[in-house]
């Protein structure tokens, strides 16, 4: 009884609000669909601005996000078995996560005014504070099959995420560079901000291991002549690559040029330097979190 009570004076309030307006233009005949708000197999919206344009762009916005909530419903629904199997529940992060990916399927892209199939303006003045505005109501084709197809490509889409946490557990074990690394750990940080499901903590863990491999890599000496260094880099025993240029800094050698590749070299001149002391040549690196260096000995003996 409440709730009829309260749907009564939402519409009493609607009907109060429509009178107290007057039209002072329109496209032609108010149309029923515009009247009701509502058409099997159509999204029916109005949208209020100050100028024509813009109320006809707040009324596409606004089936946009008509069609993001009907996806995200679907989806939701579907998940909802799911998620309680895995102790989960259907939380406002998730539905805010799901919403969000919704909202970037391409089929939103293609959504525009030349794709409406009817609609309708008014221009209405407010008869107690004299303000007017532009009201513009857009019947736009949706139906079931539309909303099928496109909680598919959703699907498809989501799929893809997972279908790349796999990938990146295979490229573990493959890493060829520092770079590679890096792009892995800001792309996992990415899901972890946006997944909702398990697949949140599979991501974080395979977070982890990556920055783990940091503490891996070493500077390995190649070759070393006084005024000249060769090294590279490696990951365990696997050769690595970085377009990274190192910190080279020395007690008493000056350094004339560093160049880096699959094997990198550095050259100094040494003149500075005693043979009575311990002479050194000093490589670093910052990855991530990670200080990697190597203090290369400089042989005047």
């Amino acid at each position: 009884m409440k709730k009829k009570l309260f749907t009564f004076s939402l519409l009493l309030g609607a009907v109060t609000l429509f009178a107290q307006q007057k039209t002072l233009e329109a496209s032609g005949k108010k149309p029923d669909w515009a009247k009701q708000l509502v058409e099997t197999g159509y999204i029916i919206t109005q949208g209020d601005a100050l100028s024509l344009g813009d109320a006809q762009q707040e009324a596409l916005l606004l089936v946009k996000q008509e069609i993001v909530r009907s996806v995200a419903e679907q989806v939701i629904s579907a998940s909802t078995h799911s998620l309680q199997e895995q102790g989960m529940n259907v939380t406002e992060s998730y539905t805010q996560s799901i919403t969000a990916k919704a909202n970037k399927v391409p089929f939103l892209q293609g959504i525009s005014i030349s794709k409406v199939e009817d609609s309708y303006w008014e221009k209405l003045r407010d008869k107690s504070s004299k303000k007017e505005l532009y009201r513009y109501y857009i019947k736009y084709p949706f139906g079931a099959a539309q909303l099928g197809k496109l909680v598919a490509e959703f699907r498809e889409e989501d799929q893809k995420i997972t279908q790349r946490l796999s990938e990146l557990e295979s490229l573990l074990a493959q890493v060829e560079s520092v770079e590679q690394m890096e792009a892995a750990v800001d792309e996992l940080g990415n899901q972890i901000a946006t997944l909702e499901d398990n697949r949140k903590d599979r991501a974080a863990t395979l977070q982890s291991r990556y920055r783990a491999l940091y503490e891996s890599i070493l500077v390995v000496e190649v070759g070393h002549t006084p005024g000249q260094i060769s090294y590279k880099l490696a990951l365990g025993e696997r050769p690595l690559k970085t377009s990274r240029k190192p910190q080279v800094k020395s007690d008493c050698a000056t350094i004339t040029q560093t160049t880096i590749g699959d094997i990198c070299s550095i050259s100094y001149r040494y003149d500075g330097c005693y043979a009575d002391v311990e002479n050194f040549v000093n490589v670093q690196y910052r990855f991530g979190h990670k200080n990697v260096q190597h203090k290369f000995l400089i042989p005047l003996n």
